[in-house]
């Protein structure tokens, strides 16, 4: 089974940029609003439970010092 392509936190943003982009240009047909914005969701969870982990990892080497 191929492993899913986990995009980075900057791809992530990009595509969530574009995203909103559409939706606020009026871009987007009707149809490929749901799917969007299901879409939207995974990324957010994604870019915040990657700044979550910067921010542990960041407060790691802080209290190290």
């Amino acid at each position: 089974m191929p492993k899913k392509n986990v995009p980075s936190y900057e791809e992530a943003l990009s595509e969530l940029e574009s995203i909103v982009t559409a939706i606020e240009g009026g871009n987007l047909p009707i149809e490929q609003l749901t799917p969007r914005l299901s879409r939207t969701q995974e990324l957010l969870a994604l870019c915040k439970q990657k700044l979550e982990q910067v921010n542990t990892d960041v407060k790691k080497i802080l209290d190290n010092e």
